[in-house]
């Protein structure tokens, strides 16, 4: 940070990553909760709420060195939710280099090359290092870290270019040598190094240089040259000097086909599931250049696979790319035999793809519940994942997060291929009061935000359903909710599970929801008059069907054991019993802990 020509001092590590974390954001509120798990890696300390306040206080010193104690911080502000950043975006180094690197692009489309490299130039002069570096070991800053070098080695690709359309060439050849001993397997790279090698009457070294490249991509990738590598060795083979020199809309940096140019305030928010969004945006940059990638997103029904996937889609669809949507739920996809008509769709564009005629751009598939797919289906997503690692195409599949064992062959070979599998966890509850916020456009107390995550488990569809349900009754979320509001869709998601149960595990169920959403298990066998043994047995039927789930201890001091993924279940559950079903059933459990305690047992077993 500069003030006129002098360099401010911003003080410590995570003082400089805090506001790394708030300048990301671009204007937009960060809560307290959120900076807690970002600066510390979803692990905060005890002290880490009065470390945030207290290096906010010192941030706003530097920002602000002349603000009197009572006059508002006008930079660095202070809203019902957290904090954020007022400033404007051209004073980010950052904003401005790509800037200058659009700029470069556009000088570049309409001929004027020698312009379009003094603004690239421009624009590289402006690196010192690696981006984000002050905050380089902190989760949060990978994916646009990843993206601003990305962009960088776009922008060195075409000052690269420009430079051999200039004449240029021996200044041509030692930046896209050094370009390919900073990233050896990025193709785009040796292309234009073997163009300018051949400008240079050296075409039996671009011809080595080919070959040295093969060999690169079948030793630690296992494949073969994509089609512009091919196609630039033919020319030098042909002698074919108008091809080797094509023009530069060819090596373009991609207006139509780079999703991540929109700016960042333009992105619908996802709270919670920033880093998985800029892992999706960084499988469509590199498959705007022509590198294929995969992405596979788990999780359990309701987590946001599918959320996740359409603004993949969208942003795509924003960028001019072709989108394909494909769900294996519908009719035909989970029999055995193929799909009709969108698998045709799909086997046409992927096949004009494979011989690159006929399509314009890139391509996103979208395939959703591969879980239910056919073998056959699956089949042919792995024989496209295999025969078009180079091609502009991007492919992402939902899975549910317990799949059996073809499938797992399938995300096993997926993987194998460098497919990036993202489970979706739940969400935080500082992702929790986001959305709250959000909704309710207002300031949001911590304990209703904390009542909502214990509600909802996280899982963003039980969320939504509280959120509307509660809207629409318009009790306040306290401590003692009662049992009654439970949303009717959330009602007959439980009703369908326990008819799944054999009844004596619904018995157990049952019995667990009225202990509390964490049951001492001992306590529920004690309730069902069962050995410890069964009980644990027929809770596992209801893990199977997602009433109850595993819970592994957060910390040294927690227990482990089952219970509730999601208060508004365990609701659910009581809701379902008469009330003098469940009055003779806390009444039961009652006593139950009252002799567990007279026999020294604490009841906090699990």
């Amino acid at each position: 940070m500069r003030r006129d020509s002098e360099v401010v001092g911003l003080g410590p590590p995570k003082r400089r990553a805090l506001l790394l974390r708030l300048l990301l954001e671009n204007g937009r509120t960060v809560g307290v909760d959120r900076l807690c798990d970002d600066l510390w890696n979803g692990r905060p300390p005890p002290s880490a709420v009065s470390s945030v306040h207290a290096n906010i206080s010192r941030l706003r010193a530097a920002l602000e060195p002349g603000r009197g104690r009572r006059k508002q911080p006008q930079v660095l502000r202070t809203t019902p939710t957290g904090y954020a950043l007022a400033f404007p975006p051209e004073l980010l180094d950052s904003v401005r280099f790509e800037r200058s690197v659009r700029q470069a692009q556009a000088l570049a489309d309409t001929g004027r090359a020698g312009e379009a490299l003094q603004e690239v130039e421009h624009g590289l002069a402006m690196w010192r290092g690696t981006p984000l570096v002050d905050a380089r070991d902190h989760h949060f800053v990978a994916g646009e870290s990843g993206r601003l070098q990305a962009l960088k080695l776009s922008a060195e690709e075409l000052r690269a270019a420009l430079l051999l359309q200039e004449g240029r060439i021996n200044e041509a050849i030692t930046s896209a040598e050094r370009l390919v001993e900073q990233d050896p397997l990025r193709e785009a790279s040796w292309v234009v190094l073997m163009r300018a090698l051949y400008f240079a009457d050296r075409p039996a070294e671009a011809l080595r240089r080919y070959a040295e490249v093969r060999a690169l991509l079948a030793r630690d990738l296992g494949l073969d040259p994509g089609p512009g590598l091919r196609e630039t060795q033919m020319a030098v083979l042909r002698h074919d000097s108008v091809s080797l020199r094509p023009p530069l809309r060819h090596a373009r940096l991609g207006t139509h086909s780079v999703p991540s140019e929109r700016s960042a305030d333009a992105r619908p928010h996802l709270p919670g599931r920033e880093r998985e969004l800029a892992r999706l945006s960084e499988l469509l940059r590199k498959a705007a250049t022509g590198r294929a990638g995969w992405a596979v997103v788990s999780g359990e029904p309701g987590v946001g696979k599918t959320r996740l996937a359409e603004e993949a889609a969208r942003q795509a669809s924003d960028a001019g790319w072709q989108v394909l949507r494909i769900r294996c739920a519908e009719q035909g996809f989970a029999g055995s035999r193929f799909p009709d008509r969108q698998l045709r769709q799909l086997g046409d564009r992927l096949g004009k793809l494979a011989e690159n005629v006929g399509v314009a751009g890139p391509m996103l598939c979208v395939v959703e519940d591969v879980h239910l797919a056919s073998n056959d289906v699956r089949g042919l997503l792995l024989s496209y994942a295999r025969e078009l690692p180079e091609a502009p195409l991007a492919v992402v599949c939902t899975v549910a997060d317990e799949p059996g064992p073809a499938i797992e062959r399938f995300l096993a070979e997926l993987a194998g291929r460098g497919a990036d599998v993202m489970p979706l966890p739940p969400l935080t509850k500082a992702a929790v009061r986001c959305v709250l916020s959000a909704a309710t456009s207002g300031p949001v107390p911590a304990d209703a935000a904390r009542r909502l995550h214990e509600l909802s488990g996280g899982n963003p569809f039980l969320l939504h359903q509280v959120l509307t349900h509660v809207r629409r009754l318009g009790p306040a979320l306290h401590a003692d909710w009662p049992w009654a509001p439970v949303p009717p869709a959330v009602r007959s998601i439980v009703r369908a599970r326990l008819a799944e149960l054999s009844p004596a595990a619904r018995q157990v169920v049952e019995r667990a929801a009225v202990l509390g959403d964490r049951p001492d298990m001992r306590l529920v066998a004690r309730l069902s008059r069962m050995p410890l043994e069964e009980v644990s047995r027929l809770a596992d039927q209801a893990v199977a069907v997602r009433l109850l789930a595993w819970i592994e201890a957060a910390s040294p001091g927690d227990g482990q054991g089952y219970g509730f993924p999601a208060g508004v279940l365990r609701y659910a559950v009581l809701g379902e019993l008469s009330p003098a079903r469940r009055r003779a059933l806390r009444a039961d459990a009652t006593t139950v802990r009252a002799v567990a305690t007279l026999r020294g047992g604490t009841g906090e077993g699990r």
